[in-house]
């Protein structure tokens, strides 16, 4: 998906129950950011379709369960297991609201010499951490993982984040 306002809460990873709900896998710390949502994007082909958000609650396995306004059968809502769930990141007081590794998307990374080693894209969710995707300088596509002990400091203000990123690294992107 090429929408740039558009991040990656998780995946819908199954149905919740009979009533249309389902399971979303992310990161447990984003649940508590997150009960005033509206509104989620699901791609479907490729592509971001938006859905209203009719409840959020916490599972107790730290995963989401979300239900959509509509859709009040497991069936109906069934279609949509295994597809990638999006929120909107654009500076409003809903995205403000989500944690920092959730909204990086378009901070310039810097190294602790200040280079710019790229524009973040995004924030992957994988099981075990989040990643970054960056585009270098050099219009690369790089990957790195956010490790909180990596971060030198983060300015929202002039969307930057400033790292420091062992060695071998960024050679494993080349």
């Amino acid at each position: 998906m090429s929408d740039k306002k558009l991040i990656l809460l998780g995946k819908i990873v199954k149905v919740h129950g009979y009533g249309g709900a389902v399971l979303i896998s992310t990161d447990s710390a984003v649940f508590g950011k997150l009960p005033g949502i509206k509104w989620v994007f699901i791609e479907i082909d490729n592509k971001p379709v938006p859905f209203p958000v009719s409840s959020v609650t916490e599972h107790s396995s730290g995963s989401i369960v979300l239900k959509f306004e509509g859709y009040d059968s497991s069936e109906k809502i069934a279609e949509f297991v295994g597809c990638r769930l999006y929120i909107v990141n654009d500076g409003s007081e809903s995205s403000d609201n989500l944690p920092d590794h959730i909204i990086l998307a378009g901070f310039t990374l810097l190294g602790p010499d200040n280079g710019v080693i790229g524009k973040i894209k995004k924030v992957m969710s994988l099981p075990m951490q989040y990643m970054l995707v960056l585009e270098s300088p050099d219009y690369k596509e790089l990957m790195i993982p956010l490790n909180d002990g990596w971060v030198i400091k983060t300015d929202r203000e002039k969307k930057i984040i400033v790292m420091d990123i062992p060695n071998g690294i960024l050679d494993i992107n080349k």
